[in-house]
């Protein structure tokens, strides 16, 4: 976060999403891609298109991704291509900053894709994904 508190970003956001304009996420918050993993394109070519690449649906959420205890689970599944469809945040804040997984499979919504995995346990992927998390989180120097 660059500026402001949960109240004044709620009613920016709030305010653009009436409008129905985006959110000036830049203006709060700071995004920095440090990890990747893609069959499909290289770590510079998905920071050089995170802000094209990053919905709509995802920037009104993140408010939420910073100010909300973790777990939380923003899905877009409208998003197509190389748009993120999902947002997770599995640890709390550490040091200031909020860590978030931004989850892309071109063919297919995220959360779809649980659903209609029947035999996948929630629980248990969001258990591993939290520890791999905290794990990262302790090794990642983010300044």
């Amino acid at each position: 976060m660059k500026a402001g508190d949960r109240p004044e970003i709620d009613s920016v956001f709030e305010a653009a999403h009436e409008q129905e304009v985006p959110p000036p996420v830049r203006q709060y918050f700071e995004v920095k891609p440090f990890g990747h993993f893609s069959d499909f394109r290289s770590f510079d070519e998905a920071k050089s298109a995170i802000h094209t690449d990053f919905t709509q649906a995802l920037r009104m959420e993140i408010p939420r991704v910073f100010f909300d205890p973790a777990p939380v689970v923003i899905d877009d599944a409208l998003a197509s291509g190389t748009k993120y469809d999902a947002l997770m945040k599995i640890t709390d804040n550490v040091d200031g900053y909020a860590i978030g997984i931004l989850l892309n499979d071109p063919d297919a919504s995220f959360l779809e894709y649980i659903g209609t995995h029947h035999g996948k346990d929630w629980q248990q992927i969001m258990g591993n994904l939290e520890i791999t998390t905290a794990s990262l989180a302790s090794e990642i120097n983010l300044l």
